[in-house]
């Protein structure tokens, strides 16, 4: 019926005519008064007039006003039409278009509501009277109800805003004032002020235009930094020392394999890079048959019947977990043609850990190598374990710590490829302002499920957009853990990941707030890099797209959620740290804050993201909503620019990951985000810890936190325990002692050490033989592989494979003043008298090398002759034995220093140094008697300990 009487969309005001004394109920008023004339009989709006003229009674009743209207206003209403002010001035000018071209209408405002009083004050009063058929219509009497003054703001206020003249005039008089409201309400109403031009309203339409064009911008500045089109070129091979480091925890045979001989086969000088592995803790993982170290050690083909001395370092922990005690192994991997230095470090844990012995965390890990190298950088004492690590690396290896200047951090799942260590050194050696950097990671199981599959685009696009974009500000704000490089120091020698700033900062021990926990636990990656970054704000942090890695990503939806759990959680922490850094380049809107900013406002809406885009899609299959088309310009944008990157680099297969990504956003923008946030507490602490002993039950362990004294782990510089070490090595008696090495003297056969642990390939260069042909050795700052050289061995008949080029000249060593010269110090025929005593000495301690033989006039001298310096032992006794020593004499002398020294500043060499003192000994009596001292010395150690 609407539709054929075409009712659709036009003003019907007129078909329902009101009784204006029921809006207008003001006293006296007449009934026949109107704002419409009488309708022509049969009309529409006849059908529909029920005024007082149809039903002439003294209340009088009108079903559309009192029954059908207030229906359709409280079922059927969909709005107010709106009104332009600027149109409301034209209308009062007389300058508006339409219908209404030439009227000065009276139309005002009153509290955002538009009144029209123009047929009012043309008629001075009512505009009509309807009278009953057959009665007179005379209008001699008053028409006007309104007061006055509310028809002169009208009059004089044309298309203006009365709201505060309304109020002025009837502050006083409320029950007035509602009672022209209502009049005005029911009988001169016209619709609402149109607000979508105003002021407000623009400035919020500016800022989203502005907040669009924004994230635009910086997408369209990420698609050109993704660009890079510039060629693949192989670098020149680098020079600089490099650690390759690399945390271990419970990981497989395989992937240690993997990741180990990757990094072997990477394309860079053997001798110049050290792989540094740490197994954190005496783990066994799920699907393993032995602990991770043990799994370390037979990949690089250490003997299962070596072992190392467990040494104690300070760890990061709580209560006695802040002790804990460590092995070192080091020697040669062979791989591929590859011969490469390594050292193992293995957290075993202190004798009364029974659950996860050793185990810290890699963070611990990580401290445990920043720290060694804090402490060679800056001369400080080191502990046991740091000493031993400085003896594998110097003595053992033969390179000084200090010549290492970039560190390599590798994940123990991830398989680096052979250009990219190169590559990364390269960037570092072109741009000295680069303290981090970061490559490419792939994944190597793209196609083992829907579950990594979803993951491909993603990897792809974080890297080659996100990291890409900040690395043109240098200010990459994420080195993932599992593939990045770290600068050591400067090129004119500042401290940058060894600073004692960033490492007090990330060995925070006490971690007692939500912020910390999700910094220093779940994300500590990327909270060494936001520490970079806070601390050396002038440094770059960059990516390198040429440099490439391997990993695995998770293929089960448990892990995953963990994983995703732990990067989302981290990510808002981290950026919230970086949003406060002032020092960031660029400036207001143009400067990596402000995308920081973006990059953290982002992370938290992400599940509001995924209803707005459902949102999209409802507005675009419903043909009654108004659907903004901008959004759907930006979406096509952002993705199409991808698209775009993908073709250009000729990565066609990113197309297919791109659906199968967008298949997945409701996983990524809601599910994963609202679970992560949900957990944003999930941290389990407590005092107790269940674990599953060897014969399957379960048994319930009570953590000690009992403070740990960190004071009791005795603490060296190495210049004096390297003193030491060398006054060990030179006193053959010493290889028959038994005593080990925790407090500074070197044990019999330095197990862990390089003895023993040699590849085949490299013949019987350490073997206990005698001269042999063929032998390779490493030479050349005592680390280059040189197969085929012709030197003669000799080995130490006490000390079996600590080995001794004979037979030829010396070698230069190329860093003689930092690094000893390992195996290649070939002594000369005949040996110089002052080394003489040093005639059977093994290789990792070189008289020549050493700057403790040297006297203030760079004279060269041996044990026989060196100065011997008074040591703090205290008080002792006041008697000189008469004729020759006897061993009761020294016992009791020795009881007698121990007695009153203190042990934690005393070591073995300064009691026979006191001994020698006191009794007048010579060097000669000291080394003969070397055993039955150091023996003696164990002895009242024990009985003053305790032991």
């Amino acid at each position: 019926y609407l539709v054929d009487h075409n009712y659709l969309g036009r003003d019907l005001s007129t078909t329902f005519p009101l009784q204006l004394s029921f809006v207008c109920p003001f006293d006296g008023m007449d009934p026949r008064l109107s704002t419409q004339e009488k309708p022509v009989l049969y009309s529409e709006t006849y059908y529909h007039d029920q005024r007082w003229w149809r039903n002439p009674t003294e209340k009088g009743f009108n079903y559309y006003q009192y029954r059908m209207m207030r229906i359709m206003r409280q079922n059927y209403a969909k709005g107010s039409i709106a009104i332009d002010p600027g149109l409301l001035r034209q209308q009062a000018a007389g300058t508006a278009k339409g219908a209404d071209s030439g009227r000065n209408l009276a139309r005002c405002i009153i509290n955002g509501e538009v009144f029209d009083l123009t047929d009012y004050i043309a008629s001075n009063g009512a505009p009509f009277v309807v009278v009953p058929d057959g009665q007179s219509n005379s209008s001699s009497f008053n028409r006007q109800f309104l007061d006055s003054n509310v028809v002169t703001m009208f009059e004089e206020k044309r298309g203006q805003d009365i709201s505060e003249a309304w109020n002025t005039y009837f502050g006083s008089n409320s029950n007035m004032r509602n009672l022209h409201y209502q009049c005005l309400r029911g009988a001169f109403y016209v619709g609402k002020v149109d607000q979508r031009k105003s002021t407000r309203c623009y400035a919020a339409n500016y800022l989203l235009l502005a907040g669009s064009i924004a994230l635009v911008s910086i997408i369209f500045f990420k698609f050109l930094a993704a660009l890079q089109l510039s060629s693949r070129r192989e670098p020149e091979p680098g020079d600089r020392f490099v650690l390759m480091n690399v945390p271990c925890y419970t990981e497989g045979e395989d992937s240690l394999k993997s990741t180990i001989d990757s990094m072997a086969k990477t394309k860079y000088d053997d001798k110049r890079k050290l792989l540094f592995i740490v197994c954190d803790g005496m783990i066994m993982g799920s699907g393993n048959d032995r602990p991770t170290p043990r799994i370390v050690l037979d990949i690089l083909g250490v003997d299962r019947d070596q072992d190392s001395e467990a040494l104690s370092y300070i760890a990061l922990g709580e209560g006695s977990k802040e002790h804990n005690m460590a092995k070192v192994y080091s020697g040669l991997y062979e791989v591929s043609g590859h011969v490469v230095p390594y050292l193992v470090i293995a957290k075993c844990g202190t004798p009364q850990e029974r659950t996860r012995p050793g185990n810290r965390g890699k963070r611990d890990s990580q401290i445990m190598l920043m720290g060694f190298f804090n402490k060679v950088h800056f001369d400080l004492p080191m502990t046991p374990l740091e000493l031993e690590i400085y003896h594998q690396i110097k003595n053992v290896i033969g390179v000084s710590p200090a010549l290492y200047e970039y560190v390599l951090m590798i994940d123990a799942d991830t398989v680096v490829m052979p250009d990219s260590l190169n590559r990364m050194v390269r960037s570092m050696l072109h741009d000295v302002k680069i303290m981090g950097l970061c490559g490419e990671t792939r994944l190597a199981n793209a196609k083992s499920s829907w579950i990594t599959m979803m993951q491909v685009y993603e990897y792809f696009i974080s890297h080659h957009l996100t990291k890409a974009f900040e690395s043109l500000f240098g200010s990459v704000t994420c080195l993932p853990g599992c593939f990045c490089m770290y600068r050591i120091r400067s090129v004119d020698g500042r401290p940058l990941l060894i600073s004692k700033e960033v490492i007090a900062d990330y060995k925070e021990n006490n971690v007692d707030t939500l912020h910390k926990k999700n910094l220093l636990h779940l994300g500590e990656d990327r909270y060494l890099t936001t520490l970079m970054l806070k601390h050396y704000p002038y440094y770059k942090n960059k990516f390198n797209a040429e440099a490439q890695c391997m990993t695995n990503a998770p293929d089960s939806w448990k892990v995953l959620m963990s994983q995703r759990r732990r990067w989302i959680n981290s990510t808002v922490h981290n950026l919230f740290e970086l949003v406060f850094l002032p020092q960031m380049c660029g400036f207001c809107c143009f400067s990596m804050r402000f995308v920081v900013f973006i990059d953290l406002i982002s992370t938290i809406i992400m599940p509001a993201t995924l209803v707005y885009l459902a949102y999209l899609v409802y507005q675009l299959t419903n043909p009654d909503s108004n659907t903004s088309y901008i959004s759907l310009y930006l979406l096509a944008g952002i993705y199409g620019m991808q698209a775009l990157i993908f073709i250009l680099k000729r990565q066609w297969q990113h197309i297919g990951w791109m659906i199968v990504y967008l298949l997945a956003i409701p996983y990524f923008t809601f599910i994963l985000p609202v679970y992560s946030f949900w957990h944003f507490d999930d941290f389990s602490w407590g005092n107790t810890r269940m674990v599953v002993g060897e014969s399957g039950r379960k048994h319930m362990y009570v953590v000690d936190n009992e403070k740990f004294d960190t004071s009791t782990v005795p603490v060296r510089k190495w210049s004096d325990y390297e003193q030491e070490l060398m006054w060990d090595a030179g006193t053959p008696s010493q290889y028959g002692s038994d005593v080990g090495s925790r407090h500074g003297a070197l044990s019999q056969a330095r197990p862990g050490s390089a003895v023993g642990n040699y590849p085949k390939s490299m013949g019987n260069a350490f073997m206990p033989t005698y001269p042999t042909s063929n032998a390779s050795v490493y030479m050349d700052s005592g680390l280059t592989y040189a197969p085929g050289s012709n030197l003669t061995v000799r080995a130490h008949p006490m000390q079996p494979g600590h080995a001794t080029p004979v037979g030829s000249p010396p070698q230069q060593h190329a860093y003689s003043g930092d690094a000893y010269d390992v195996m290649s110090y070939a002594a000369g025929s005949p040996m110089q008298p002052e080394y003489a005593p040093f005639a059977h000495m093994p290789p990792a301690y070189d008289p020549r090398a050493s700057q403790i033989m040297h006297n203030a006039h760079g004279q060269a001298f041996g044990p026989n002759m060196a100065q011997r310096a008074a040591s703090p032992m205290g008080m002792l006794p006041d008697y000189f034995p008469q004729g020759p020593v006897t061993d009761e004499a020294i016992a009791v002398h020795v009881a007698s220093i121990i007695a009153t020294a203190d042990l934690m500043t005393t070591s073995k060499k300064q009691v026979r140094e006191q001994l020698a003192r006191d009794l007048n000994l010579s060097p000669d009596d000291v080394r003969a008697r070397h055993a039955f001292i150091n023996s003696c010395i164990t002895t009242e150690l024990a009985k003053r300990t305790g032991a």
